[in-house]
């Protein structure tokens, strides 16, 4: 797995912006949630390769297809 962290500069978003990317971003996402995470509505894009989470506390990260 990779981390990425890069810098928020909307006003409505949290500082920090967290992406962990994945070569099996389903079954991570899946585990995720088993940990306590929570899906976040998001409109994807047709082509997403991603999926917005957020951690127990409210921060969102996304879970990336890597590859």
């Amino acid at each position: 797995m990779q981390l990425a962290l890069k810098r928020v500069t909307s006003p409505q978003a949290r500082r920090h912006h967290l992406d962990l990317y994945a070569t099996d971003a389903a079954a991570e996402v899946e585990r995720l949630l088993g940990l306590g995470a929570v899906r976040v509505e998001w409109q994807y894009e047709a082509d997403a390769d991603y999926v917005v989470l957020a951690d127990p506390d409210g921060n969102r990260f996304c879970v990336v297809q890597k590859g």
